[in-house]
């Protein structure tokens, strides 16, 4: 088993600094293309329409992408202060309870997501109207997000759970 988790460990961390090029770029093209939407409608006198849509639909996809990231590097938002009160067991315990049950989630929306896809591509309805995207680049990310979020959390639980049978507990 620790050999997996060794090499587990080293393909998340080669997808964590993919997703974070990725973020990089994300956030780099809304700041972009807002300066230019910027300088365009209050220098030139002539806004660009699109600006709107790209942002959001960038946006939707730096914020799932992104989300894996923090969860892989651990900074994701946690409650040090009661967690850190608790009897080693009963943080094992919770630990394991609560990742089971965002595994769980985290399943559930991913399937959830891909089936809503083929609904949303049928109906032909468009977020977007000045560039004409489907609303299917605007769902995509939500089952990508949930699968770059899985990762992390499977394998901080089944570390947690070996480094509980090395110490015998």
């Amino acid at each position: 088993m620790l050999a997996f988790l060794n090499t587990y460990e080293k393909w998340m961390d080669a997808l964590v600094k993919v997703e974070s090029v990725v973020s990089m770029s994300c956030m780099a093209f809304i700041i972009i293309i807002n300066g230019l939407g910027i300088f365009s409608r209050y220098f030139l006198k002539r806004p660009i329409v699109w600006v709107n849509e790209l942002t959001i639909l960038i946006g939707t996809w730096l914020f799932y992408i992104g989300i894996g990231v923090l969860y892989a590097r651990k900074e994701d938002i946690t409650l040090d202060l009661v967690v850190n009160k608790m009897p080693e067991r009963m943080r094992w315990a919770t630990d394991l309870a609560v990742n089971a049950i965002v595994l769980i989630f985290l399943v559930t929306l991913t399937i959830s997501s891909y089936k809503l896809i083929p609904f949303v591509s049928m109906s032909g309805s468009m977020l977007s109207f000045s560039v004409g995207i489907s609303d299917v680049y605007y769902y995509i990310p939500v089952g990508i997000g949930a699968i770059l979020i899985f990762i992390p959390v499977l394998y901080k639980t089944l570390r947690e759970i070996e480094s509980r049978k090395k110490k015998g507990l």
